[in-house]
């Protein structure tokens, strides 16, 4: 038979979902986010640090070229 006294004696509350989000806020949890920036960073880093093309500047149709 359950000794329901002995049970309560070992009974521990779960933690109330205000407990929980501070638990879980504590931890620095790496995300999918953290991890995209920092490949984007690396990236960056690595890339050769040029300036893209630019395209040619064409006159105004109408306007003369000086």
């Amino acid at each position: 038979m359950i000794n329901f006294e002995e049970e309560l004696k070992k009974f521990h509350p779960s933690m109330e979902v205000d407990e929980v989000e501070d638990a879980v806020f504590d931890h620095d949890l790496t995300d999918m986010t953290d991890i995209m920036l920092s490949i984007m960073r690396q990236a960056k880093e690595q890339a050769p640090q040029t300036q893209p093309p630019q395209p040619p500047q064409q006159p105004i149709q109408g306007t003369p070229v000086i």
